[in-house]
């Protein structure tokens, strides 16, 4: 396990050297790609939502598996799981493009259906794209680096058989954190962000 220090420390200059913050524009087509996929698992075999997903052309935002889990008729229970989880990735998407004002609680999993204005983004995804903003460099950052902060706890706790902080969900965490870390530039792929701690 590194040391957390490292990572609350990295020079600023280190982390524009090596890293570029995404732009609203991958921010937003990552949201659509999410959406895509939950949508898979609430009402894969609607009719409306094939067609959402054909003639907005979401297949152009998905990655691998993504792609793979979408085209799977009967995708296995387990799959359809892990991926019921990426609505958290999806709340820390929805906080970085300011949707959410405060991020929320790390011990629950989030409605991203109360989303107000979910129904404008999902009726029109071009709009959507065009219109997007983002947080502050320094304000994602600065969530990101809390939420490797608290991933350390959750890591901490499962290493060292100590009792997991009431405030945390592991599977919460991880997924909030995973999002935020894509989005201040880990990671090459959607699919293979690293979450070391």
């Amino acid at each position: 396990m590194k040391d957390n220090l490292i990572h609350n420390n990295m020079d600023e200059e280190e982390l524009d050297d090596d890293m570029q913050v995404r732009t609203p524009t991958a921010v937003a087509e990552r949201i659509l790609a999410l959406l895509a996929v939950i949508g898979k698992i609430h009402q894969g075999e609607d009719p409306n939502f094939k067609s959402w997903l054909v003639s907005n052309n979401i297949n152009n935002y998905l990655s691998d598996k993504e792609t793979e889990f979408l085209n799977t008729e009967e995708p296995e229970q387990n799959d359809v799981i892990n991926f019921s989880w990426r609505a958290e990735a999806l709340t820390s998407l929805f906080w970085a493009a300011n949707f959410i004002e405060e991020m929320p609680a790390l011990n629950a999993q989030f409605d991203v259906y109360s989303i107000k204005e979910l129904a404008e983004i999902i009726g029109n995804p071009k709009a959507f794209i065009k219109s997007i903003t983002l947080r502050s460099d320094e304000d994602l950052t600065a969530m990101e680096t809390e939420l490797y902060n608290q991933h350390w706890r959750v890591r901490d706790a499962q290493l060292f058989g100590k009792e997991m902080p009431e405030e945390l969900n592991p599977s919460v965490v991880y997924e909030r954190r995973y999002a935020l870390s894509w989005i201040i530039g880990y990671g090459d792929d959607w699919d293979y962000v690293p979450t070391d701690t």
